[in-house]
């Protein structure tokens, strides 16, 4: 066999140290390799072969999130700081003690003032407003009428006026006039009335000419309160008592306005002397009239004035003055009664509060 003489021959090349039983050891190995290259054993039909178990691949784990690059943050842009007023140059008509109340008000809500009394003759109106225009004031108030008028037509500053009931022209050229309303809310003025008297239906009230606003708004609030408004226009005082004596049988009440045109001492005697006769409610603007035969007087309060005027000229300064209507609102209200009835109440609009007399 071929095989044989192979082997034959390749033990004849072996060394002799080799052991016959090695060599036969080889031979076994190789012929069993041959054989499994060549050689499928059988396996039975019943037999199912084993398959390896499956292999649990872990997920690879996942990749974070990419890291964003730096942001880089804007400076933040300073906020626009308010202008503020400056100097405020406060401008009285004279030392009646409800305009130097005023004066003192505003003196303690803001520290940067000039204070003129127009009635002090030393330096003269032009004096005055030659002073304001060199101490650099950005605003000027006026307290009361002449003050007003004389600031309307001197100052070359922007004016806010208050105290003041009939203003009269308020336009010049270049410089900005705004005011403060001289008469505390009208509906505060009506829902103390109404809550001290509720059968209260009927109220006349004599305003002279130009006040179409303040007779719209007290047409809209007695409305509101379910109260007929009998209102005139007068010319002089005289006419004024003469249509007050026409009208008071059918009223239950007389609404008094500060309109100096119509009004003067002797009459405002004679309207409150005829009132008490003929059973009418007066409600009038200053409480000294209660000693009077008056029945109810409602004031502004000095502080709210004040601050009201403060606010304005702000607005003035910051350059917002068109936002501002010609005369502005007051917020706050005394009340006093007759003393042997109530000593007096404090309103605001809005929430009502009861604070007691101002000081």
């Amino acid at each position: 066999m071929a095989t044989n003489h192979t082997t034959a021959a390749f033990n004849a090349r072996l060394p002799a140290v080799v052991s016959r039983a090695l060599i036969v050891c080889i031979i076994a190995l190789v012929s069993g390799c041959a054989s499994l290259q060549t050689e499928s054993p059988e396996v039975p039909d019943d037999v199912v072969p084993e398959t390896a178990p499956p292999v649990e691949v872990s997920p690879a784990p996942a990749q974070p999130p990419p890291i964003p690059p730096p942001v880089r943050a804007e400076p933040k842009q300073p906020a626009e700081p308010v202008p503020s007023v400056g100097t405020i140059a406060i401008v009285l008509s004279d030392r009646t003690p409800a305009f130097e109340s005023v004066a003192n008000a505003i003196s303690q809500q803001h520290d940067d003032y000039l204070l003129y009394n127009l009635s002090d003759k030393s330096l003269g109106a032009q004096g005055v407003f030659s002073s304001i225009e060199k101490a650099g004031a950005q605003v000027v108030i006026a307290i009361g009428l002449h003050a007003a008028r004389e600031s309307i037509d001197r100052s070359t500053v922007p004016v806010v006026f208050c105290q003041v009931f009939n203003i009269g022209t308020t336009s010049r050229a270049g410089v900005e006039v705004k005011g403060v309303a001289s008469t505390p809310p009208l509906s505060l003025q009506i829902e103390a009335w109404k809550e001290r008297n509720p059968d209260l239906r009927t109220i006349g009230a004599i305003l002279g000419d130009g006040h179409e606003s303040l007779i719209a708004e007290a047409r809209r609030v007695t409305a509101e309160h379910g109260i007929r408004l009998d209102l005139r226009i007068a010319e002089s005082d005289r006419e004024t008592l003469f249509i007050f004596q026409r009208m008071a049988a059918d009223i239950d009440g007389f609404w008094l306005f500060p309109d100096n045109r119509i009004l003067s001492v002797a009459i405002l005697h004679e309207m409150l002397a005829y009132a008490s006769r003929h059973q009418v409610e007066m409600a009038v603007f200053n409480a000294a009239l209660l000693e009077m035969g008056a029945t109810l007087s409602s004031m502004s309060v000095y502080s709210d004035v004040a601050a009201t005027a403060l606010s304005v000229a702000k607005l003035i300064a910051r350059g917002d003055a068109d936002r501002i209507p010609f005369l502005t609102p007051l917020s706050e209200i005394e009340i006093q009664t007759t003393p042997v009835e109530q000593s007096g109440i404090r309103l605001t609009s809005g929430p009502r509060s009861n604070a007691g007399r101002s000081p």
